[in-house]
């Protein structure tokens, strides 16, 4: 159970909804926590999303199979699930 209150992906309405399947089609399906701890103001949920998208996958030379495969890697030492 989260310590601060969030918005889950079947309560949210306008502008966070519309937030929350953009993310959840363009990650896969998830939806990752970070944007779900933002969730009482959609408009930092919009600039994490920006940030996310600008910062990781596509934001390098290396290609999205290359960035996908370092961002798992990170993700399993860091003891990650996202």
């Amino acid at each position: 159970m989260p310590f601060i209150r969030t918005v889950e992906r079947e309560e949210a309405s306008g502008p966070l909804k519309a937030l929350y399947e953009e993310i959840v089609q363009l990650r896969g399906g998830r939806l990752p926590p970070p944007f779900k701890a933002a969730s009482l103001y959609p408009e930092a949920v919009q600039r994490i999303k920006e940030m996310s998208f600008t910062v990781t996958f596509g934001g390098s030379t290396l290609g999205r199979r290359k960035e996908e495969l370092i961002a798992t890697v990170v993700s399993q030492i860091n003891d990650c699930d996202y």
